[in-house]
C-alpha cells in the first residue's frame, strides 16, 4: 500500500444531494474543519471507517460539481469501490494517494458518467497495484 498520502482528510459522512447513487456512483458527502485541501480534483484513495485499520479503495471528488447549475461550496465526495455499507454520520479517514485529473464541466451528465466509470477504473488499477493485487 502507498504510504505517503498527497492529503490526509477526516470528516463526518453526512447527507448531499443524493445524485451519486442515482448516477450509478454513490458517494459519501464529507463534513470536515476547513483545512487547506488539496486541488479541485478526482483522486484515488484509501479510506479508514471508524477506527476500523481496514483500508477501503476509493474514488474521490474534491470540488464544486461544475456540471450541476447553482453555487456550490468546495465539497469531498468519496465513492468506496465495491462496499454497500450505511456511512451517514460516520468518521472517514481519506488517505488521497494519486491525483487522476482536475475537475471538469461536462455538457451532458452522460458524459460525467462514462468519465466517471473511467476515473473508478483507473483508481481501482492504481490501488490494486500499489496493495500489490495481481502480482
Amino acid at each position: 500500500m502507498i504510504t505517503s498520502p498527497l492529503a490526509v482528510i477526516t470528516g463526518v459522512v453526512v447527507p448531499g444531494d443524493g445524485r451519486g447513487r442515482v448516477l450509478g456512483f454513490p458517494t459519501a458527502n464529507l463534513e470536515c474543519e476547513p483545512p487547506a485541501l488539496p486541488d479541485d480534483g478526482i483522486y484515488a484513495a484509501w479510506v479508514r471507517v471508524d477506527d476500523d485499520p481496514h483500508p477501503w479503495a476509493a474514488s474521490v471528488s474534491v470540488g464544486t460539481n461544475p456540471t450541476f447549475a447553482g453555487a456550490r461550496e468546495r465539497r469531498i465526495e468519496v465513492h468506496l469501490h465495491d462496499v454497500e455499507i450505511d456511512l451517514y454520520g460516520r468518521m472517514l479517514t481519506v488517505d488521497l494517494v494519486a491525483r487522476l485529473r482536475p475537475t471538469l464541466r461536462f455538457d451532458a451528465v452522460d458524459d460525467l458518467i462514462e468519465q466517471t466509470a473511467d476515473d473508478v477504473a483507473r483508481c481501482r488499477a492504481l490501488l490494486d497495484a500499489a496493495a500489490g493485487v495481481g502480482s
